[in-house]
């Protein structure tokens, strides 16, 4: 919502298509702005998930916009523009901070304008929040010496105003203007009729000044300039930075109190006084726990979505005289148990009256957006609703052996998915992925080029080709690597918009039980059940780019819920609408060039949700720096306290990573075989010094542990991928290999083993 609060005044003030980064069209809260704030009329967003989602798996609650954006303004304008953002979203987040004021001190049974003093802290902590940084460059640093045309270009000042930013002389060519692509650009192209096939006018300059720009803001933001504040007293129990919000300024040096003092002789005699936070805690516990005392950020960020919802509510015809929409958080109790869950919806199993009854009494929890879309007409989603508030409820006790109930619940779940009574999932996962080197494809490096003749039409390909035979300057065009432009960098942003909006949802939420928590361009965060994590991992690695799902071929799509997602030479196709709407709607994907890195954590679902995710950004970061990006890790964070880690590059390893998991799930096959194997594996020279050393041990042990006839030659397969894989790890294969097998294992347990990808799996 800051991002998009910033972006406001430059599409008030010019319109939306002055923005070329991120792209804003069809993105929910940019709808909502044009309907409400612009007037557009209603019908053009009929039927629109936004517009009729009551509860927070409306996208409206999806955070999908970055904290940046690039927009072509009038250079006129430009420093009364910036200010207009800057000043728009820092008026917006003080607005945000007296409405939380009023909020908490209205849930402490107080009246807000007896206590000046809160307002006067949320004002002053916020007061120079968020912190903004702004660059531009003008085009009129580029002179056309024919005014008329704008052609005959003058970069003098453009190259003066670059050479301090590569370290060079003024007026020494650098950066854009010393490529080979400006040398064949900066030239006139005429035909031998005497047609002009091109000629260079200011917009070819596009990449020079996005370079540019970009060094700019960049040392914008090393400068941080920033505002000493002073703060007294009690800190935030969060941040540890600012002061505590405080209904006093006396009450900043104590602790949080017991009971409020009647005066300030009282106060001075050393009467406990009841803080705000005091009373908060006892009346609204959701918004602070025990002990806390929060300062004015914090205090925010703990009421946001309370406050959001009541604005979705607004935004809501049917909601609105509600007051707010209902939250719809999934916990990682409930995230954890979504697949055996589902398995038992499913399975079409009832319980018995007397579990039934029980149930009810229990409170309902909110479960992943795809069992609600599948199940929304089977009665047995209620008592799904209450599974997991029983079993959290009876875990949390002291009693050493399960109660009937709760051995009653967990049998009907492990029957589902096939284990034994006293299985039920503990664990959830946490998936947080990331493009790579999106900065190098903006500014069409190299690596991610595509040549001028490559982005025509193929008819047209046919034609310039014949013409550059005869045309030596237009031939060293054609092949030249195409420069950035206005026009790539939108066509990026749409194939980031269509991928966060439509694709990840769609992957994450409908083809699998999870939970998107952000999806903003490039990167995404989601939780899933354990049993999903692979394969949604590798069906969203390859909607990135545009390939086929793995485990498919050519168009073959993934389909759920009655829609299906494929690709089309270069293009995601989803076909049929939510909603009952029929459509199908046509993506651009990053393509083929562009990669990305991904950071996985599997976590108890009791562990600290602060260690679990730095955990997970520190998988992302081994993702992008051992595996050498376009590759994954994933950690697995026992609740023993030992865990594993495991780094390979998307394709083969996770191909085979999931094939092994599976067959060691394969009934009669027992998973000692990974055990064995580690046991002996420290006494094994390298694989490449005796290449069918680690392969035949292998296949012995994996063939050995199976009882059944019907796994075939898999053992020797697994076994020679196996070997493959860790020679390609160098010195490190063995506790490479140590890890894969590791966590293949601990995927391949009955609770969790993956099934046969279904419909919709």
């Amino acid at each position: 919502r800051l991002a998009w609060e910033a972006m406001r005044p430059i599409c008030e003030e010019l319109g939306p298509d002055a923005v070329i980064f991120p792209s804003l069209r069809t993105v929910p809260q940019v709808d909502l702005w044009l309907r409400d704030r612009m007037e557009l009329p209603g019908q053009l967003f009929h039927g629109l998930e936004w517009t009729v989602a009551a509860s927070d798996a409306n996208p409206l609650f999806s955070a999908s916009l970055p904290n940046r954006f690039v927009a072509v303004v009038p250079s006129s304008r430009l420093e009364e523009l910036a200010r207009m953002c800057s000043d728009a979203v820092r008026t917006w987040m003080q607005d945000l901070g007296r409405k939380v004021v009023t909020l908490l001190l209205e849930a402490a049974d107080l009246q807000p304008q007896e206590y000046p003093f809160p307002y006067e802290q949320m004002q002053r902590q916020l007061q120079d929040f968020p912190e903004v940084y702004w660059a531009g460059v003008p085009f009129s640093l580029i002179r056309p010496r024919n005014e008329r045309d704008q052609t005959d270009l003058d970069v003098s000042e453009l190259l003066h105003a670059m050479a301090p930013f590569h370290g060079v002389d003024p007026g020494t060519v650098s950066g854009f203007l010393a490529t080979p692509a400006w040398r064949v650009l900066q030239k006139d192209i005429a035909l031998e009729d005497g047609t002009r096939f091109y000629q260079p006018k200011p917009g070819v300059l596009y990449p020079a000044v996005y370079e540019l720009v970009e060094r700019l803001l960049a040392g914008a933001k090393a400068a941080r300039p920033f505002r000493q504040r002073t703060d007294e007293g009690w800190r935030c129990s969060l941040t540890g930075e600012s002061e505590c919000l405080s209904l006093e300024p006396q009450h900043l040096h104590l602790p949080p109190g017991k009971r409020r003092a009647k005066s300030d002789q009282e106060f001075r005699e050393g009467e406990h006084v009841e803080t705000l936070w005091a009373r908060i805690t006892h009346r609204k516990p959701a918004w602070s726990r025990s002990g806390e005392h929060l300062g004015g950020l914090a205090a925010v960020k703990r009421l946001w979505p309370t406050v959001f919802a009541e604005e979705v509510a607004k935004a809501l015809p049917e909601t609105s005289s509600a007051g707010a929409v209902p939250r719809f958080v999934v916990s990682t109790h409930t995230m954890a148990l979504a697949h055996q869950l589902e398995k038992w919806l499913d399975s079409g199993t009832t319980v018995d009256p007397e579990l039934e009854t029980l149930l009810k009494d229990q409170e309902p929890v909110a479960l992943p957006r795809r069992l609600h879309l599948k199940h929304r007409k089977n009665g047995r989603l209620k008592i799904a609703m209450r599974i997991p508030s029983l079993l959290e409820s009876e875990e949390g006790g002291d009693k050493e052996t399960p109660s009937e109930a709760e051995y009653k619940v967990r049998s009907i779940l492990a029957q589902a998915k096939g284990a034994r009574a006293d299985q039920v999932e503990k664990y959830y996962a946490l998936l947080l992925m990331d493009g790579d080197r999106m900065g190098a494809i903006l500014s069409g490096e190299e690596a991610f080029h595509t040549s001028y003749l490559e982005s025509f039409h193929p008819q047209v390909q046919m034609q310039l080709r014949r013409l550059a035979e005869r045309h030596p300057l237009l031939n060293e065009y054609a092949h030249q690597c195409r420069a950035p432009s206005p026009g790539r960098h939108s066509a990026i942003s749409s194939a980031l918009r269509d991928f966060s909006q439509s694709v990840v949802r769609f992957l994450v939420e409908e083809a699998h039980p999870g939970r998107l928590i952000y999806a903003g361009g490039d990167d995404l965060l989601a939780m899933l059940p354990v049993a999903d994590l692979l394969t949604c991992m590798g069906r969203l690695r390859a909607a990135y780019s545009g390939d086929p799902p793995p485990g498919t071929q050519g168009s073959e799509g993934i389909e759920a819920l009655g829609r299906t997602l494929s690709p089309a030479k270069g293009f995601a196709v989803l076909r049929r609408g939510s909603l009952g709407q029929a459509s199908l709607k046509i993506m651009r994907t990053m393509g083929s060039k562009a990669t990305a890195s991904a950071g996985a954590v599997v976590a108890h679902y009791q562990a600290p949700l602060t260690a679990v995710m730095r955990e997970l950004r520190a998988a992302e970061q081994r993702a992008k720096s051992e595996g050498g990006r376009d590759a994954f890790s994933i950690s697995v964070v026992k609740r023993s306290g030992s865990g594993l880690r495991l780094t390979a590059r998307w394709g083969e390893p996770l191909a085979l990573l999931s094939d092994l998991h599976r067959f060691l799930a394969t009934p009669g096959v027992s998973r000692r075989a990974v055990y064995n194997t580690l046991a002996w594996l420290t006494d094994l020279p390298h694989p490449s010094e005796v290449p069918e050393m680690l392969s035949t041990l292998l296949a012995y042990q994996l063939e050995r542990q199976s009882s059944q006839a019907s796994v075939g030659n898999q053992p020797r397969e697994l076994a020679d991928r196996l070997t493959a894989l860790a020679k390609k790890q160098g010195e490190g294969w063995l506790p490479w290999l140590r890890s894969f097998l590791g966590v293949a294992e601990f995927f391949a347990r009955e609770v969790r083993a993956q099934d046969d990808l279904s419909e919709g799996r």
